[in-house]
């Protein structure tokens, strides 16, 4: 049996459902395209919004997809995106080679997940609310405290795809996508799964959520003559010299992991191979990014590849579009990569998508494994450049390159930061 905690880990399966489209495929196209998801949404009312500009996903079945009624009836978005984008990646894993029975050739309860997401079924809990309120009446559907509870989008999914391997749903910010595929790697290594689908789902659509942002001055406040008074599309505009806010989003997205001996025994085609990852704590403050923590959590994201900044040929930002995240993301990669951060090309694909919160940790990593399989960096849009900030970001255009390792990082509110380093399947 070989020793699970030095086995290679690899990508098999991956999935996402965005603004920018139902599926990876369709959401890949357009961030290429430098397409924008971003628009005005007449469901996010100014009588009970301080932001209607948002990047939703069209079309979502009450379902998930999935068939399944009793799915309908939990009523909480996070749940049905993240249903939606697990059936996908499941799918794309493709057939394993037959057991000796001609049944399954893995062991069902030896498939881990790690789902996660910041806020759950927020909106579920919005929309009963205000059902009480309007009826008079303090009864609620039985099922919104299961559709409330973050672990619920692991548990569908187990039930869906009839998964039983550990389970575990992080919760930790814009971070938690990174943090599920950590989480799912780890017990790769640990020897518990040879399988993990890790990911995670968000839409907190609610007034108390987004009016919660905009106060605190994280949202696009959407001013007068802003160039997004008459192009919501614009309204998302990471390391831009007019740079204004974050545009919240919802979506989901998710990652098949596998060890090396299940790829091999299991007849698994590699998308991508996790080299490396890397967890850390700011202990400052209660949103504000800290740069050395920050710059830390790269260095050790690297040292746990095996890796130098010299070889990382693309870096995959978190980039939010606010001015404070974009110029101490900056900075720390300065510090980091020295005089090899002028030859690294750095892009926010949260112009296009803008912030999915929780979710967006998995779907940049998602982006970063379709980079190395297409060998294209998608663009930062909306870039206008910034003399305080000079790095290239890929402004506006996608661009071929030799892409053989890629990076990407996250950090969320508490000071919780991930990095994750790809490289190409070989």
């Amino acid at each position: 049996m070989p020793d699970a905690s030095r086995q290679r880990i690899f990508v098999v399966g991956l999935g996402a459902t965005t603004c920018l489209g139902p599926d990876l495929e369709t959401t890949w196209d357009a961030l290429l395209a430098g397409r924008s998801g971003i628009r005005r949404h007449d469901s996010l009312g100014r009588d009970a919004f301080l932001q209607d500009v948002a990047g939703m996903v069209d079309g979502l079945e009450p379902d998930g997809g999935t068939g399944d009624r009793n799915v309908s009836r939990l009523s909480a978005r996070f749940i049905l995106l993240a249903l939606k984008s697990a059936r996908e990646a499941w799918a794309d894993v493709g057939p394993m080679k037959a057991g000796a029975e001609g049944g399954d050739s893995f062991d069902r309860s030896r498939v881990a997940l790690a789902v996660g997401s910041a806020f759950g079924g927020v909106d579920f809990l919005q929309a009963q609310q205000e059902r009480m309120k309007r009826r008079a009446d303090l009864s609620v559907s039985p099922f919104l405290v299961p559709g409330l509870l973050i672990n619920q989008a692991a548990g569908q999914i187990a039930q869906n795809l009839h998964l039983h391997g550990p389970s575990v749903a992080p919760s930790n910010a814009c971070a938690t996508g990174g943090h599920a595929l950590i989480l799912g790697a780890m017990a790769l290594r640990a020897g518990d799964a040879d399988l993990a689908l890790c990911g995670a789902s968000e839409s907190a659509f609610t007034p108390a959520i987004v009016n919660g942002f905009a106060t605190m001055g994280a949202l696009f406040p959407g001013k007068p003559g802003d160039r997004a008074e008459a192009d919501a599309s614009r309204a998302s505009r990471p390391f831009s010299a007019d740079r204004d806010g974050f545009v919240m989003s919802e979506g989901a997205a998710m990652l098949v992991l596998a060890t090396e001996s299940a790829v091999e025994r299991l007849g698994l085609r590699p998308r991508a191979e996790l080299l490396g990852y890397a967890m850390n704590t700011d202990g400052y403050h209660m949103a504000m990014p800290h740069q050395d923590r920050i710059a830390a959590c790269l260095r050790a994201a690297l040292k746990n590849a095996g890796l130098e900044p010299s070889d990382v040929d693309y870096y995959n930002a978190h980039g939010t579009s606010t001015a404070l995240n974009d110029r101490v993301e900056t900075a720390a990669l300065k510090e980091v990569f020295g005089s090899h951060v002028r030859e690294l090309p750095v892009s926010s694909i949260k112009g296009a998508l803008g912030h999915g919160l929780g979710a967006a940790a998995a779907i940049e990593a998602v982006a970063c494994a379709k980079a190395l399989l297409d060998q294209k960096i998608p663009p930062t849009i909306n870039y206008r450049p910034d003399p305080e900030l000079d790095l290239d970001y890929v402004p506006d255009q996608a661009r071929s390159a030799t892409l053989r390792t890629v990076m990407s990082a996250s950090f969320g509110f508490g000071g919780t930061n991930n990095v994750l380093v790809f490289g190409r399947a070989e």
